[in-house]
């Protein structure tokens, strides 16, 4: 522990006091039998006033920094080639390693955080490319929020078929908030509670194909909002859109140009809900079987603890691809998702500021852009971007 006084002049200054923070890293059990990562970047976010700290994991797989008292989110991601076995066969894979530890008190004794990593294969499907909740301004100083979407795009070289992928809101958006949706050791439940509606790209399984590097977007309402009569002229041309989420007698007009997706409502509401302030999304696909099966099957439901809020609850394996854009609050980030499938968060100014959060560009192989996908959307993610619908960059 550090406590120093400063003076300068007649006045007195205590230098708040640090502590060490200890973090052990080790690799799943299957890696190295579990043994300790060496060289990775512990990244260490204080929840209350976002302060970042870094430290790197020596030859023990430990990490030391010195950090004030608090509540701390703890992340580590990293990836590396290894030989894997998959369908019987070995061959050589990127591996995402990831973990988390949210809510790790620091206080006077110091702290020691033992943090054992997932892993995930490199993700060799679609992607969240664009996701655009904050909606904009209209010249008259008006929120505008009917232009939202997000955008779907293969990150592979092979020709892959959207029929069947499903994209959800995850409850609830106050992410300033520790989620009552954990188990009774505070960790994250193995299923994620979607409301709202469950969208579901329609088709038998092979009628809508995306090729090598093409992408698709679904759109809250279809309109070429920048010069439509009914729009604003400070918005977005969503015309182009693949689909869009469009409610029967819900708040936004049928366009007839831009086919509906299908909606399987979850909760009442008149539109499909994605915040203006940051909204948490999953990409998923539903096992084999009937649909109105699926959804009215009461195992496929719960009820919020503590509450009365009844939510559709997606298994982590059904998830292709999710993204914490989290509601920007100073009051700090509490996560939504475990680290399989996004170990960090990326956060956008606010709402009505026109603004949205952007996957990298990672390489280009062939004049195919490939999107940087290591399931850590701090890292991933760009913020505060121009709303770019169908633009591959």
């Amino acid at each position: 522990m550090l406590s120093l006084f400063l003076w300068s002049g007649c006045t007195e200054y205590e230098v708040p006091s640090t502590y060490e923070l200890v973090v052990v890293v080790a690799y799943p059990e299957v890696f190295d039998e579990g043994g300790p990562v060496k060289g990775a970047e512990v990244k260490v976010t204080n929840i209350q006033t976002g302060r970042v700290h870094t430290g790197v994991t020596g030859q023990d797989g430990r990490a030391f920094l010195e950090v004030r008292g608090g509540n701390y989110n703890i992340v580590v991601s990293l990836t590396e080639e290894r030989e894997v076995e998959v369908e019987g066969y070995p061959v050589v894979k990127n591996v995402l390693f990831s973990g988390a530890l949210n809510g790790q008190l620091v206080t006077g004794g110091g702290s020691e955080s033992y943090l054992r990593l997932g892993y995930t294969l490199e993700n060799e499907g679609f992607v969240i490319k664009e996701l655009y909740t904050s909606g904009c301004k209209t010249p008259e100083g008006k929120s505008y929020g009917a232009d939202k979407f997000i955008e779907i795009y293969n990150n592979t070289g092979e020709v892959l078929f959207s029929d069947g992928l499903c994209i959800g809101v995850v409850h609830s958006t106050t992410t300033y908030q520790p989620t009552p949706w954990v188990n009774p050791d505070g960790s994250l439940m193995d299923r994620i509670p979607l409301w709202s509606f469950v969208a579901i790209v329609p088709g038998s399984g092979q009628d809508h194909p995306i090729g090598p590097g093409e992408s698709f977007v679904v759109a809250l309402s279809g309109l070429n909002h920048r010069d439509d009569p009914n729009g604003n002229p400070n918005s977005i041309d969503l015309s182009h859109s693949a689909w869009e989420f469009y409610v029967e007698d819900g708040m936004y007009v049928d366009v007839p140009s831009v086919p509906n997706i299908l909606m399987q409502r979850i909760t009442a509401g008149t539109a499909m809900i994605f915040d203006v302030r940051g909204q948490v999304t999953i990409l998923f696909r539903l096992p084999e079987g009937d649909l109105q099966e699926i959804f009215t099957d009461p195992d496929h439901y719960m009820v919020q603890p503590g509450g009365t809020f009844r939510c559709f609850m997606v298994p982590w394996g059904w998830v292709i691809d999710g993204v914490e854009n989290a509601r920007l609050d100073d009051r700090g980030v509490y996560k939504r998702l475990p680290g399989m499938i996004d170990v960090g968060y990326i956060q956008h100014r606010g709402s009505s500021e026109k603004v949205s959060v952007r996957r990298k560009i990672l390489r280009e192989v062939d004049g195919r852009v490939v999107y940087q996908d290591t399931n850590n959307s701090t890292e991933d993610f760009l913020t505060n971007q121009d709303p770019s619908p169908g633009v591959i960059k």
